[in-house]
């Protein structure tokens, strides 16, 4: 790399949490092999954000300050560590000029194009499907998506809600694996699965491994970008 060129690096903004962020989700810098600049939003907790009836305007506020920091930092990418703010794509993206991706819900449409027939399915894995709905997805959400959601009593889900500083990583891959399963069990016509949480990354290969279906996720989503970027 000539000393010309600027080094790729991406943005997070991050929701207000503790829990551990492992290797594999979007809040652990070791995830990708660029550097990566963390924006915090102390008003965006989890259930200011994993909400069906959409962030308030005084926490959209704050994420806006946010994507500007982010902005000042010369990042490439701007994206979010929470799927729920696809609600807001259209609208961040027409306030910064930097590409912007809000959630691996946006992806649908490069999903969409490898469904085969009429029937197919697109299973969506999310954190809580009852408060995920049409407003989450940027205008792409149509009737061939399914949602589901990891089990409340699973440990992941516990930690995310609770907030919890430490959970068992072995478990909650196996009852996020057990949760896909459950997707497709219920769902024969579902071919491709999206990870809407990004707290599921982590769990991806495990998840393709027992489903034998492709999965999407964010992380995928911003390495696409970075590979055709430079």
């Amino acid at each position: 790399m000539s000393t010309e060129e600027k080094e790729f690096s991406v943005g997070v903004i991050m929701l207000n949490t503790n829990f551990p962020r492992i290797l594999g989700d979007i809040g652990n810098a070791k995830t990708f092999p660029f550097p990566v600049h963390y924006e915090r939003v102390e008003s965006a907790a989890v259930s200011a954000i994993i909400t069906r009836d959409g962030v308030s305007e005084s926490v959209k506020n704050d994420i806006l300050k946010s994507i500007k920091n982010l902005e000042n930092q010369k990042v490439d990418l701007i994206t979010t560590s929470c799927g729920f703010l696809g609600e807001m794509q259209d609208e961040l993206k027409s306030l910064t000029h930097v590409p912007i991706l809000t959630s691996s819900l946006l992806t649908i449409p490069f999903a969409r194009t490898f469904l085969n027939k009429k029937e197919d399915k697109i299973g969506v894995l999310t954190f809580d499907a009852k408060q995920l709905n049409n407003r989450h997805f940027g205008g792409h959400y149509s009737d061939d998506i399914i949602i589901s959601d990891i089990s409340k009593d699973s440990v992941l889900y516990k930690a995310i809600k609770n907030d919890h500083l430490d959970f068992d990583v072995d478990t909650a891959k196996n009852e996020v694996v057990e949760s896909s399963l459950n997707l497709i069990k219920n769902n024969k016509d579902i071919k491709i699965i999206v990870l809407e949480c990004t707290n599921l990354s982590p769990y991806i290969d495990a998840i393709k491994k027992a489903t034998n279906l492709p999965v999407f996720d964010v992380i995928q989503a911003i390495n696409w970008f970075k590979n055709s970027h430079q």
